[in-house]
């Protein structure tokens, strides 16, 4: 008679967890749903991070940010026609910190 035992492990990464303080700080991209709109629309805007206790902090050279954390509506004011830069600084609890910019054209 053969026997075969087959042994698996599960082990989930603690750098998923943000509550670790051993995660590193990693800011990967900042992304528009779109890069164009017209005036008075909106669109969302992402910014991908992962660390420990993670904040963010928004601005726009025209324009409004709805929300907060990282995913915010960014809301075309109707007379700011023009390459608008959106700025995303995101910070973890450790003191580390990095910023990112995308720009939407409204028309």
């Amino acid at each position: 008679m053969l026997l075969f035992l087959t042994f698996s492990f599960c082990s989930k990464d603690d750098n998923d967890n943000p509550e670790d303080p051993d995660q590193p700080f990693i800011y990967t991209s900042l992304t528009a749903e779109k890069d164009t709109i017209e005036s008075g629309q909106t669109t969302k805007v992402t910014a991908a991070a992962s660390g420990y206790k993670l904040s963010f902090r928004w601005s726009a050279t025209a324009g409004d940010i709805l929300g907060t954390g990282s995913q915010v509506i960014y809301a075309a004011s109707p007379c700011q026609a023009g390459k608008n830069k959106i700025t995303c600084t995101a910070s973890d609890g450790k003191g580390n910190s990095g910023s990112k910019e995308v720009f939407i054209v409204v028309r």
